[in-house]
């Protein structure tokens, strides 16, 4: 079962330079909470992302653009954070 930002992202995979992302549950190698940046378009599908912590190569499935909750959190929510705000 996908979440509704999960399947929005899979109909749009396009970001832009300076766009905020998280990483999902499709990014096996490496867990962060961290709140990234697109920095750069290294092909049709890798990007290269970067928080405050890490600097990453990623595929498309491997991130979506962050929620207003996680921009406000300046972080990655969990799956029961945002549970609570579909909600509330």
């Amino acid at each position: 079962m996908t979440n509704l930002t999960e399947q929005q992202n899979e109909d749009n995979q396009e970001f832009l330079i300076g766009d905020a992302v998280v990483l999902t549950s499709g990014c096996k190698n490496f867990i962060s909470n961290d709140l990234f940046e697109i920095q750069a378009k290294s092909t049709d599908a890798l990007w290269t992302i970067k928080s405050s912590n890490h600097v990453l190569l990623v595929t498309n499935i491997e991130i979506r653009t962050a929620t207003v909750a996680e921009l406000n959190a300046k972080r990655r929510l969990t799956d029961a954070e945002m549970a609570l705000g579909e909600v509330s």
